[in-house]
């Protein structure tokens, strides 16, 4: 009797352990997809955009470069399958190259193809064109639920600095829609690591 009464309060204490880090898991993933931590360096070596068509990823990174944070963007392009005006607009977008700032800087855009259509896929490309070109630091730009996933793609990655932020216009993506679909991703970026 006493033996089960024990096997009870162990199995009890497992299940209440289990809950706990569970619940502690949901709420860091659930406060770094709702509240994350964005960055805004004065100077990067490259601003990198990630795939994205409905906010102003685009339109922001080349003010950011514009402003003198960098000279470089890395663009990654949606898949040749791709027949949109989205992909239309990318195209049009990588075609505008070299850009002449207001003060006379010349900003490279160049375009890339990520190694798979996916976030790690972006995160990969990205950096080994950073690797190759001797990039130190990079700032990827992409909206506001997706800021958290992306550095920890980018710093499993990238050896340099990475900043992350969102745009000034956000993205109208409701809040329960991005916690469902970030949590799982954010989740394995931790389980299985894109580099």
């Amino acid at each position: 009797m006493r033996s089960s009464s024990h096997h009870r309060q162990f199995a009890a204490l497992a299940a209440l352990l289990i809950v706990a880090i569970v619940g502690g898991l949901g709420l860091t993933a659930a406060r770094a997809v709702l509240f994350p931590r964005v960055d805004a360096p004065n100077r990067v070596n490259a601003i990198v955009i990630v795939a994205g068509a409905a906010d102003d990823r685009y339109v922001y990174a080349r003010h950011l470069a514009e402003e003198g944070m960098t000279d470089r963007i890395l663009v990654s392009m949606p898949s040749p399958e791709a027949n949109s005006s989205y992909s239309s607009a990318i195209d049009a977008y990588c075609e505008d190259s070299p850009v002449v700032s207001r003060d006379g800087r010349l900003i490279q855009i160049e375009c890339f193809r990520p190694d798979v259509d996916t976030t790690e896929g972006e995160a990969t490309a990205a950096t080994r064109l950073a690797r190759e070109r001797g990039y130190g630091s990079l700032l990827v730009v992409t909206y506001w639920g997706h800021v958290s996933r992306v550095r920890i793609y980018f710093e499993q990655c990238f050896d340099g600095t990475v900043y992350v932020t969102d745009t000034p216009r956000p993205l109208s993506k409701s809040r329960k829609d991005a916690l469902l679909h970030e949590t799982g991703g954010y989740l394995k970026a931790f389980l299985k690591p894109a580099c």
